[in-house]
Protein backbone atom coordinates (compact mmCIF):
# COMPACT_ATOMS: atom_id res chain seq x y z
CA UNK A 1 0.00 0.00 0.00
CA UNK A 2 1.39 3.11 -1.10
CA UNK A 3 1.50 5.93 2.02
CA UNK A 4 -0.55 8.18 -0.41
CA UNK A 5 -3.26 5.45 -0.44
CA UNK A 6 -3.19 5.14 3.70
CA UNK A 7 -4.03 8.90 3.65
CA UNK A 8 -7.03 7.77 1.35
CA UNK A 9 -9.47 6.32 3.85
CA UNK A 10 -12.09 8.60 5.12
CA UNK A 11 -12.78 10.59 8.24
CA UNK A 12 -11.40 12.67 11.20
CA UNK A 13 -10.50 9.65 12.99
CA UNK A 14 -8.86 7.26 10.74
CA UNK A 15 -6.42 10.40 9.45
CA UNK A 16 -6.07 10.55 13.80
CA UNK A 17 -4.82 7.02 13.66
CA UNK A 18 -2.83 7.02 10.81
CA UNK A 19 -0.95 10.20 12.36
CA UNK A 20 -0.47 8.03 15.11
CA UNK A 21 -2.21 10.26 17.15
CA UNK A 22 -4.40 9.90 20.32
CA UNK A 23 -7.88 11.22 20.55
CA UNK A 24 -6.67 13.05 23.56
CA UNK A 25 -4.01 14.55 21.80
CA UNK A 26 -5.56 15.54 18.45
CA UNK A 27 -8.16 17.61 20.64
CA UNK A 28 -5.18 19.21 22.59
CA UNK A 29 -5.25 23.33 22.71
CA UNK A 30 -2.82 24.93 20.19
CA UNK A 31 -1.96 28.61 20.73
CA UNK A 32 -4.71 30.81 20.36
CA UNK A 33 -5.06 34.71 20.47
CA UNK A 34 -7.79 36.81 22.11
CA UNK A 35 -9.21 38.04 19.22
CA UNK A 36 -9.85 37.69 15.34
CA UNK A 37 -5.86 38.48 13.71
CA UNK A 38 -6.10 41.73 11.90
CA UNK A 39 -2.35 42.77 12.07
CA UNK A 40 0.45 40.74 10.27
CA UNK A 41 2.63 38.39 12.84
CA UNK A 42 7.00 38.09 12.79
CA UNK A 43 7.94 35.60 10.97
CA UNK A 44 9.63 32.28 12.62
CA UNK A 45 9.63 28.99 11.35
CA UNK A 46 7.60 30.04 8.39
CA UNK A 47 8.83 32.94 6.87
CA UNK A 48 6.10 33.80 4.96
CA UNK A 49 2.83 32.61 2.72
CA UNK A 50 4.21 31.19 -1.02
CA UNK A 51 0.94 30.24 -3.40
CA UNK A 52 -2.21 28.59 -3.38
CA UNK A 53 -1.36 25.80 -5.80
CA UNK A 54 -4.19 24.77 -8.42
CA UNK A 55 -4.00 22.00 -10.05
CA UNK A 56 -6.04 22.84 -13.35
CA UNK A 57 -7.35 21.65 -16.96
CA UNK A 58 -5.70 24.35 -19.01
CA UNK A 59 -3.39 27.35 -18.29
CA UNK A 60 -4.45 29.86 -21.05
CA UNK A 61 -8.73 30.41 -19.71
CA UNK A 62 -7.57 30.31 -16.41
CA UNK A 63 -5.29 33.10 -16.87
CA UNK A 64 -7.65 34.84 -18.52
CA UNK A 65 -10.18 34.83 -15.52
CA UNK A 66 -7.64 35.82 -12.86
CA UNK A 67 -5.72 38.47 -14.56
CA UNK A 68 -7.66 39.89 -17.47
CA UNK A 69 -11.68 39.87 -15.55
CA UNK A 70 -10.10 39.78 -11.66
CA UNK A 71 -7.09 42.13 -11.92
CA UNK A 72 -4.53 39.76 -10.59
CA UNK A 73 -0.58 40.29 -12.15
CA UNK A 74 1.03 37.66 -14.75
CA UNK A 75 4.15 36.57 -13.94
CA UNK A 76 5.33 36.77 -17.70
CA UNK A 77 3.98 38.16 -21.14
CA UNK A 78 0.16 37.47 -21.38
CA UNK A 79 0.84 35.72 -24.66
CA UNK A 80 4.13 34.51 -23.76
CA UNK A 81 5.35 30.46 -24.52
CA UNK A 82 4.54 28.35 -21.64
CA UNK A 83 6.02 24.66 -22.55
CA UNK A 84 5.16 21.52 -20.78
CA UNK A 85 8.32 20.22 -19.28
CA UNK A 86 9.94 17.01 -17.23
CA UNK A 87 10.36 18.51 -13.96
CA UNK A 88 13.81 17.79 -11.60
CA UNK A 89 13.01 16.26 -8.36
CA UNK A 90 10.22 13.95 -9.56
CA UNK A 91 10.66 11.76 -6.50
CA UNK A 92 8.80 14.87 -4.24
CA UNK A 93 5.40 13.59 -6.48
CA UNK A 94 6.38 9.66 -6.81
CA UNK A 95 2.96 9.33 -5.36
CA UNK A 96 0.50 11.27 -7.45
CA UNK A 97 -1.46 8.71 -8.26
CA UNK A 98 -1.84 4.74 -7.99
CA UNK A 99 1.18 3.67 -9.94
CA UNK A 100 4.72 5.18 -11.09
CA UNK A 101 3.21 7.13 -14.67
CA UNK A 102 4.25 10.28 -12.48
CA UNK A 103 7.35 9.44 -13.98
CA UNK A 104 5.96 10.25 -17.45
CA UNK A 105 4.63 13.41 -16.44
CA UNK A 106 5.05 16.74 -17.37
CA UNK A 107 3.34 20.42 -16.37
CA UNK A 108 3.22 23.81 -16.94
CA UNK A 109 2.93 26.63 -14.48
CA UNK A 110 1.48 30.01 -14.71
CA UNK A 111 2.25 32.13 -11.50
CA UNK A 112 -0.48 35.07 -10.94
CA UNK A 113 0.98 37.20 -7.87
CA UNK A 114 -1.85 38.42 -5.74
CA UNK A 115 -1.27 42.13 -4.99
CA UNK A 116 -1.62 43.15 -1.03
CA UNK A 117 -0.01 39.46 -0.13
CA UNK A 118 3.38 41.35 0.53
CA UNK A 119 4.85 42.43 3.88
CA UNK A 120 5.39 45.69 2.70
CA UNK A 121 4.35 47.74 -0.27
CA UNK A 122 6.32 46.96 -3.11
CA UNK A 123 8.05 44.06 -2.60
CA UNK A 124 8.14 41.43 -4.89
CA UNK A 125 7.26 38.45 -2.43
CA UNK A 126 3.74 38.23 -2.66
CA UNK A 127 1.92 35.33 -2.65
CA UNK A 128 0.90 33.79 -6.02
CA UNK A 129 -1.98 31.33 -7.70
CA UNK A 130 0.48 28.75 -9.06
CA UNK A 131 -1.55 26.75 -11.86
CA UNK A 132 -0.44 23.66 -12.64
CA UNK A 133 -1.08 21.76 -15.41
CA UNK A 134 0.26 18.36 -15.64
CA UNK A 135 -0.21 15.90 -17.99
CA UNK A 136 0.81 12.23 -18.75
CA UNK A 137 -0.84 11.21 -14.80
CA UNK A 138 -4.11 9.97 -14.24
CA UNK A 139 -6.44 12.06 -12.71
CA UNK A 140 -10.35 13.37 -12.25
CA UNK A 141 -11.91 16.09 -11.38
CA UNK A 142 -12.11 17.18 -7.82
CA UNK A 143 -15.47 19.22 -6.63
CA UNK A 144 -16.28 18.54 -3.24
CA UNK A 145 -19.18 20.06 -2.16
CA UNK A 146 -18.56 23.40 0.16
CA UNK A 147 -19.47 21.85 3.46
CA UNK A 148 -17.96 18.74 2.75
CA UNK A 149 -14.06 17.87 4.73
CA UNK A 150 -10.94 19.35 1.81
CA UNK A 151 -12.99 21.35 0.32
CA UNK A 152 -11.13 24.98 -0.14
CA UNK A 153 -11.46 28.49 -1.83
CA UNK A 154 -9.98 31.27 -2.61
CA UNK A 155 -11.24 34.91 -1.08
CA UNK A 156 -9.72 37.83 -3.04
CA UNK A 157 -10.89 41.26 -1.44
CA UNK A 158 -11.42 44.05 -4.41
CA UNK A 159 -11.51 47.53 -4.82
CA UNK A 160 -15.07 47.11 -7.21
CA UNK A 161 -17.04 44.10 -6.81
CA UNK A 162 -19.91 45.17 -8.91
CA UNK A 163 -18.03 45.72 -12.14
CA UNK A 164 -15.32 42.75 -11.42
CA UNK A 165 -18.64 40.43 -11.10
CA UNK A 166 -20.32 42.31 -14.50
CA UNK A 167 -16.99 41.43 -16.45
CA UNK A 168 -17.27 38.00 -14.89
CA UNK A 169 -20.83 38.05 -16.11
CA UNK A 170 -20.36 38.91 -19.19
CA UNK A 171 -18.27 35.71 -19.83
CA UNK A 172 -20.55 33.40 -18.42
CA UNK A 173 -19.04 32.77 -14.93
CA UNK A 174 -20.71 30.14 -13.21
CA UNK A 175 -22.34 32.05 -10.06
CA UNK A 176 -22.28 29.95 -6.74
CA UNK A 177 -24.36 32.22 -4.68
CA UNK A 178 -27.90 32.22 -4.60
CA UNK A 179 -29.54 34.23 -6.42
CA UNK A 180 -26.66 35.32 -8.54
CA UNK A 181 -26.15 38.77 -7.23
CA UNK A 182 -23.91 40.00 -3.95
CA UNK A 183 -25.23 39.74 -0.59
CA UNK A 184 -24.51 42.32 2.01
CA UNK A 185 -22.68 40.24 4.97
CA UNK A 186 -23.68 41.69 8.53
CA UNK A 187 -20.01 41.20 9.93
CA UNK A 188 -17.08 38.85 9.22
CA UNK A 189 -14.41 38.27 11.97
CA UNK A 190 -11.15 40.61 11.28
CA UNK A 191 -13.11 43.00 8.85
CA UNK A 192 -14.46 46.22 9.80
CA UNK A 193 -16.99 48.13 7.58
CA UNK A 194 -19.60 47.17 5.95
CA UNK A 195 -18.95 43.76 3.51
CA UNK A 196 -20.63 42.69 0.08
CA UNK A 197 -19.67 39.06 -1.27
CA UNK A 198 -20.38 36.94 -4.13
CA UNK A 199 -18.84 33.01 -4.87
CA UNK A 200 -18.15 32.12 -8.15
CA UNK A 201 -16.09 29.46 -10.13
CA UNK A 202 -13.16 29.88 -11.44
CA UNK A 203 -12.29 27.57 -15.23
CA UNK A 204 -12.01 24.87 -13.36
CA UNK A 205 -14.86 24.72 -10.93
CA UNK A 206 -13.07 26.12 -8.56
CA UNK A 207 -15.07 28.55 -5.72
CA UNK A 208 -13.28 31.74 -5.36
CA UNK A 209 -15.22 34.71 -3.51
CA UNK A 210 -15.00 38.46 -4.31
CA UNK A 211 -15.23 40.26 -1.39
CA UNK A 212 -15.80 43.72 -0.99
CA UNK A 213 -15.07 45.74 2.31
CA UNK A 214 -15.97 49.91 2.48
CA UNK A 215 -14.10 51.94 4.00
CA UNK A 216 -11.39 49.38 2.09
CA UNK A 217 -8.67 48.13 4.50
CA UNK A 218 -5.10 48.80 4.71
CA UNK A 219 -3.20 46.94 1.77
CA UNK A 220 0.06 46.93 0.37
CA UNK A 221 -1.40 46.42 -3.21
CA UNK A 222 -0.35 49.69 -5.66
CA UNK A 223 -3.11 52.72 -5.62
CA UNK A 224 -4.96 51.63 -8.83
CA UNK A 225 -4.88 47.79 -8.17
CA UNK A 226 -8.33 45.96 -8.47
CA UNK A 227 -7.23 43.00 -6.16
CA UNK A 228 -6.28 44.49 -2.29
CA UNK A 229 -5.56 41.31 -0.77
CA UNK A 230 -6.42 37.47 0.08
CA UNK A 231 -7.42 35.04 2.61
CA UNK A 232 -7.69 31.43 2.09
CA UNK A 233 -10.56 28.86 3.85
CA UNK A 234 -10.09 25.17 4.09
CA UNK A 235 -13.08 22.95 5.14
CA UNK A 236 -12.40 21.02 7.87
CA UNK A 237 -14.08 17.63 9.70
CA UNK A 238 -12.48 18.18 13.05
CA UNK A 239 -11.54 22.36 13.63
CA UNK A 240 -9.68 21.84 17.32
CA UNK A 241 -8.00 18.91 15.29
CA UNK A 242 -7.07 20.52 12.07
CA UNK A 243 -5.67 23.75 14.46
CA UNK A 244 -3.21 21.98 16.04
CA UNK A 245 -2.14 19.77 13.41
CA UNK A 246 -1.52 22.85 11.55
CA UNK A 247 0.15 24.19 14.47
CA UNK A 248 2.09 21.26 14.89
CA UNK A 249 3.87 21.72 11.77
CA UNK A 250 4.31 24.94 10.80
CA UNK A 251 4.81 26.26 14.61
CA UNK A 252 3.69 27.90 17.07
CA UNK A 253 3.35 31.25 15.51
CA UNK A 254 1.00 30.30 13.45
CA UNK A 255 -1.64 31.36 16.08
CA UNK A 256 -5.44 30.74 15.67
CA UNK A 257 -8.66 32.73 17.13
CA UNK A 258 -11.18 29.83 17.25
CA UNK A 259 -15.26 31.32 16.73
CA UNK A 260 -18.60 30.31 18.63
CA UNK A 261 -21.11 29.09 16.26
CA UNK A 262 -21.94 31.63 13.71
CA UNK A 263 -23.88 31.36 9.64
CA UNK A 264 -26.68 33.56 9.16
CA UNK A 265 -29.39 33.77 6.01
CA UNK A 266 -26.28 35.65 4.31
CA UNK A 267 -23.60 33.38 4.79
CA UNK A 268 -26.01 30.54 3.19
CA UNK A 269 -26.69 32.59 0.82
CA UNK A 270 -23.33 33.53 -0.12
CA UNK A 271 -22.09 30.04 -0.34
CA UNK A 272 -25.06 28.35 -1.43
CA UNK A 273 -24.96 26.02 1.84
CA UNK A 274 -27.09 26.02 4.42
CA UNK A 275 -26.67 25.44 8.06
CA UNK A 276 -24.41 27.01 10.70
CA UNK A 277 -20.14 26.57 11.14
CA UNK A 278 -17.22 27.70 13.27
CA UNK A 279 -13.95 29.07 12.20
CA UNK A 280 -10.68 29.11 12.94
CA UNK A 281 -8.50 31.90 11.67
CA UNK A 282 -4.69 32.56 12.14
CA UNK A 283 -2.42 35.01 10.31
CA UNK A 284 0.30 33.58 8.26
CA UNK A 285 3.35 34.66 9.73
CA UNK A 286 5.38 37.09 7.63
CA UNK A 287 1.86 38.15 5.30
CA UNK A 288 -0.90 39.87 5.54
CA UNK A 289 -2.63 36.61 4.59
CA UNK A 290 -5.29 35.21 6.86
CA UNK A 291 -5.73 31.22 7.07
CA UNK A 292 -9.32 30.39 7.80
CA UNK A 293 -10.02 26.59 8.95
CA UNK A 294 -14.24 25.96 8.20
CA UNK A 295 -16.19 23.22 9.88
CA UNK A 296 -19.91 22.73 9.47
CA UNK A 297 -21.92 21.91 12.23
CA UNK A 298 -23.44 19.45 10.21
CA UNK A 299 -21.53 17.49 7.44
CA UNK A 300 -20.09 14.79 5.64
CA UNK A 301 -18.00 12.27 7.53
CA UNK A 302 -17.29 10.44 4.94
CA UNK A 303 -15.91 12.79 2.65
CA UNK A 304 -13.88 12.38 -0.77
CA UNK A 305 -10.58 13.07 -1.01
CA UNK A 306 -8.84 13.98 -4.06
CA UNK A 307 -5.31 13.03 -5.94
CA UNK A 308 -3.14 16.08 -5.61
CA UNK A 309 -3.12 15.95 -9.45
CA UNK A 310 -6.63 15.92 -10.04
CA UNK A 311 -7.75 19.32 -11.43
CA UNK A 312 -9.83 20.90 -8.82
CA UNK A 313 -7.81 20.21 -5.88
CA UNK A 314 -5.74 23.02 -4.03
CA UNK A 315 -2.79 23.12 -1.78
CA UNK A 316 -1.06 25.89 0.25
CA UNK A 317 2.71 27.03 0.32
CA UNK A 318 4.42 27.85 3.71
CA UNK A 319 8.17 29.37 2.68
CA UNK A 320 9.97 28.37 5.40
CA UNK A 321 13.55 29.07 7.37
CA UNK A 322 14.27 25.12 7.10
CA UNK A 323 12.71 22.50 5.85
CA UNK A 324 14.53 19.91 8.29
CA UNK A 325 12.63 21.44 11.25
CA UNK A 326 9.05 20.28 9.48
CA UNK A 327 10.18 17.10 8.28
CA UNK A 328 11.22 16.86 12.05
CA UNK A 329 7.85 17.74 13.22
CA UNK A 330 6.82 14.95 10.67
CA UNK A 331 8.49 12.03 11.58
CA UNK A 332 7.09 12.98 15.48
CA UNK A 333 3.60 12.83 14.21
CA UNK A 334 4.27 9.69 12.71
CA UNK A 335 2.98 11.23 9.79
CA UNK A 336 4.50 10.82 5.93
CA UNK A 337 5.56 13.32 3.18
CA UNK A 338 4.12 12.59 -0.67
CA UNK A 339 7.78 11.64 -1.05
CA UNK A 340 8.39 7.73 -0.73
CA UNK A 341 11.84 8.93 1.17
CA UNK A 342 9.47 10.75 3.37
CA UNK A 343 11.53 13.95 3.64
CA UNK A 344 11.83 17.11 1.42
CA UNK A 345 13.24 16.92 -1.94
CA UNK A 346 15.76 19.02 -4.25
CA UNK A 347 13.52 20.48 -7.14
CA UNK A 348 16.21 22.81 -8.14
CA UNK A 349 19.80 23.24 -6.57
CA UNK A 350 19.07 24.77 -3.54
CA UNK A 351 15.36 24.65 -3.36
CA UNK A 352 13.56 22.15 -1.25
CA UNK A 353 9.91 21.10 -0.97
CA UNK A 354 7.50 18.59 0.71
CA UNK A 355 3.46 18.01 0.58
CA UNK A 356 1.88 16.55 3.52
CA UNK A 357 -1.86 15.98 4.19
CA UNK A 358 -3.85 17.45 6.42
CA UNK A 359 -6.62 15.51 8.19
CA UNK A 360 -8.76 16.29 5.07
CA UNK A 361 -6.44 15.38 2.94
CA UNK A 362 -6.22 19.13 1.67
CA UNK A 363 -2.42 19.43 1.15
CA UNK A 364 0.21 21.66 2.63
CA UNK A 365 3.50 22.47 1.01
CA UNK A 366 7.02 23.56 2.68
CA UNK A 367 9.68 25.37 0.77
CA UNK A 368 13.17 26.15 1.62
CA UNK A 369 15.76 28.42 -0.44
CA UNK A 370 19.77 28.67 -0.17
CA UNK A 371 19.24 26.73 2.96
CA UNK A 372 21.39 23.56 1.49
CA UNK A 373 22.64 22.58 -1.89
CA UNK A 374 21.87 19.53 -3.69
CA UNK A 375 24.95 17.11 -3.61
CA UNK A 376 23.99 15.48 -6.63
CA UNK A 377 23.90 18.90 -8.83
CA UNK A 378 26.05 19.76 -11.61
Amino acid sequence: MSHYKKYAVTGCVAMTLALGLSATSAHAACATVDAPPTAMVPAGDVLRAGHLGREIGDTQPLIHFYSDLIGLELIGARTAPRPFFMAKGLQVFAELGEDDDVYKSSSRVALLPIPGTAATAGAADKMTIEAIEIKGVKSAPYHPALNDPGASYLKLEVRDLDKTLALLKGEWAPIITAGGAPVELSGWPGMTGSIRAVMVKDTDGYPVELVQVTPAPASTAPADSKVLGTRVAVVVDNLEASCKFYQDLAGSELKFWVSPLMGTQADAKLTDVPGQFRIAQAMVPGSPVVLELIEYQNHNHHFKRGFIQDPGTAHFLFMVKDTDTIVERVHAMQAHTLSRANDATFISPTVRSMFVPDPQGFWLEFMDHDVKRDPNAK
